[in-house]
């Protein structure tokens, strides 16, 4: 699907986003989670992932990025959400929030995650919470 909304158009079509895979991996350069993962990883990444990406009108720069992991059964992880810092506070985060969370007829009925340090209250519009939980994590220390 793609579609335009204010200055930018929007779109989860594999071959656009695996044809900017480097311009994605450029604008997520500048998020705190990215530091060490090399490119290839993150074209790998994209290839296996439903993809979303956002482009201005015009200069069709890569804006705003989202990716999601899932089984399409009963989970999806919301990762990678990012937005060029230039381009915040215009609505493009929650454009592609209410894509994800709120349009996309798959997604219904799966439980989410998403692991963040920030934009906490954006999150909780979506019926995210803080998990009181144990969470285990397994690092790969031979790849980025």
């Amino acid at each position: 699907m793609t579609f335009g909304f204010g200055d930018y158009w929007i779109t989860d079509a594999k071959a656009t986003t695996r044809e900017r895979s480097h311009d994605i991996f450029r604008l997520l350069q500048n998020a705190y989670w990215m530091d060490g993962r090399d490119e290839n990883v993150m074209g790998k990444a994209i290839e296996n992932s439903q993809n979303l990406a956002v482009f201005e009108n015009g200069t069709d720069k890569v804006v705003g990025y989202a990716r999601v992991v899932t089984d399409y059964a009963t989970f999806y992880y919301l990762c990678d959400v990012f937005v060029d810092e230039e381009y915040r506070g215009r609505g493009i985060g929650k454009t592609m929030l209410d894509w994800i969370i709120l349009e996309e007829a798959k997604w219904n009925g799966l439980k989410g995650m998403l692991k963040t340090q920030d934009a906490m209250d954006l999150y909780r519009k979506y019926g995210f919470e803080e998990c009181e939980s144990v969470c285990m994590i397994r690092k790969n220390k031979d790849r980025t």
